[in-house]
């Protein structure tokens, strides 16, 4: 192999993909076996909610790092799902709070503890020493892609 030949199997992006969508794929279905339809994007709006509830679809859309109609779309499906409600502000009915619903808030547990599950498996073999790097890394390559 020459020192400067690209290998898509040696890439970092390529490596971060797999990796990623692998860690997707096993969280919805650690999802599924607890009995939970929901998606890893839905995932991701439910546990900035969980963080801070009542927060406006822009400021969750910023934080996932998705562009607006995404978010938008995300929710209405949550909403049909009941698991959010959708409160305009009074004083800018444009402008849309997000809460949590009684039923995610009773999930929540059950949820978190799929999530943690999946970054157990994950992690299967990896001292905690070599996962703080590689969280570490990770923020790093994130901050320099931005």
């Amino acid at each position: 192999m020459k020192k400067d030949q690209y290998y898509l199997d040696h890439s970092l992006g390529y490596k971060l993909f797999h990796s990623s969508r692998l860690m997707n794929s096993r969280l919805i279905r650690n999802f599924k076996v607890n009995g939970f339809d929901l998606t890893y994007e839905q995932w991701q709006i439910l546990s900035r909610l969980y963080e801070k509830d009542g927060q406006t679809q822009n400021e969750l859309a910023i934080q996932n790092e998705r562009d607006q109609a995404s978010v938008s779309r995300l929710i209405d499906n949550m909403l049909k799902r009941n698991l959010v409600t959708r409160v305009p502000q009074k004083k800018d009915r444009r402008v849309n709070y997000i809460y949590l619903t009684d039923e995610a808030k009773r999930i929540r547990q059950e949820l978190e503890d799929s999530a943690q599950k999946t970054i157990r498996q994950a992690s299967e073999e990896i001292s905690p020493e070599d996962l703080a790097v590689t969280l570490r890394t990770l923020d790093k390559i994130r901050k320099n892609l931005q």
